[in-house]
């Protein structure tokens, strides 16, 4: 997820500021008619941009979204509040919805095959639930750690 906050994964826009692609083959490959650029692959994609108001309605949080990748990060995280510990769950939830979203954009480019906003929606709930269930477990470690050695 770094190369999401540099602007570093391999979308069109930064293909062809490589000199990878040409002008004309910016375009995203949905049909949309827009350039494919982080923004527009994470946040204003229509499936994409679905599955952030489906995750925003499910932790019942309201919100508009910000016009780059890492405005939104920083909003996401503190749309539930200021305490550190909420906006490191809103931060995970996050970082898995950009996971799955992710995912699926290789799946429709490469396997040409498309889930639902609500099979995303299911994807980021349940990987939210395991990497939420293996921090407990190292934080669990990590406690009964410190106990033996005092």
């Amino acid at each position: 997820m770094l190369h999401l906050f540099l602007n570093r994964l391999p979308t069109k826009t930064n293909l062809f500021r490589r000199g990878i692609v040409q002008h004309d083959a910016q375009m995203c490959v949905s049909g949309c008619g827009l350039v494919e650029s982080d923004a527009h692959l994470f946040l204003n994609r229509d499936i994409f941009g679905q599955v952030w108001q489906l995750v925003r309605h499910w932790l019942g949080v309201s919100s508009v979204d910000p016009a780059t990748v890492v405005d939104h990060f920083h909003q996401f995280g503190t749309s539930s509040g200021l305490a550190k510990s909420r906006c490191s769950f809103m931060h995970l939830i996050w970082f898995a919805s950009s996971w799955v979203i992710w995912k699926e954009s290789n799946a429709i480019i490469f396997r040409e095959k498309e889930s639902t906003t609500y099979q995303l929606l299911e994807n980021i709930k349940l990987l939210s639930f395991w990497w939420f269930k293996v921090i407990l477990f190292f934080f669990m470690i990590g406690a009964i750690t410190h106990f033996f050695v005092w």
